[in-house]
């Protein structure tokens, strides 16, 4: 069977962007969201109150997502998970890292922390194989499809290669935010669109969807 994870990325980096991320997994379209631990405001209290419920509800898993503003790695790991944990109340599903800076000398650290903790961590290999440790580490065998940027056609030509296993499609979905520098920003109402379309495919492709902790307990 082909299990698919549908993650939302930078949830917390917009009050639009949570908005549609919210939207999306209360229609059952996204899987999973991660969390920029640092960027969640005030402003966020109800929307981080909503999250926490619809994950109560099970109908998505929240993960941290990490932003390295320095190299201090292991300090920010350890500080941004026991925010995250402070904030929501349990331990971050899965976690991984926003944008690729510090990717290489910082991804491994990232990894070695979920390892010890046994929490899902994203398969990156897609942006060089150097930094992928699979040894004891809970993720799934290929690299995440990031579908953002992606057309539609694409993004089906992939979900017709899929074999049996567990898989990741990693979109930045939002409403436009015209306050938010995010260099994505124009792309995230599109990616919100395929979303919605990978849905209406899902019986087209025999894919069942999940989430990581559904990945976890495979291992």
């Amino acid at each position: 069977m082909i299990k698919l994870i549908i993650t939302a990325d930078d949830f917390g980096y917009s009050r639009l962007f949570n908005e549609m991320i919210l939207e999306l997994i209360e229609g059952k379209a996204v899987t999973s969201t991660s969390v920029m631990i640092d960027e969640i405001d005030s402003g966020q209290k109800e929307q981080v109150e909503k999250l926490i419920q619809l994950s109560k509800n099970h109908l998505a898993c929240v993960g941290l997502h990490i932003y390295f503003k320095n190299t201090n790695f292991r300090e920010e790991v350890e500080r941004q998970f026991g925010k995250f944990v402070e904030v929501f109340g349990f331990k971050p599903s899965h976690i991984d890292i926003h944008k690729t800076d510090y990717l290489k000398e910082g991804y491994p650290v990232i990894q070695e922390f979920c390892k010890r903790r046994k929490i899902p961590c994203k398969n990156l290999s897609l942006f060089g194989e150097d930094i992928m440790n699979t040894d004891g580490l809970i993720t799934t065998q290929d690299s995440i499809f990031n579908g953002t940027g992606k057309s539609f056609s694409e993004i089906k030509e992939w979900l017709g290669s899929l074999q049996d296993g567990f898989y990741v499609i990693n979109f930045h979905p939002g409403y436009y935010d015209p306050e938010s520098k995010s260099r994505l920003n124009k792309e995230r109402e599109m990616d919100a669109e395929n979303i919605r379309k990978i849905i209406t495919s899902l019986r087209e492709y025999d894919i069942e969807l999940v989430n990581f902790y559904d990945l976890a307990a495979s291992f």
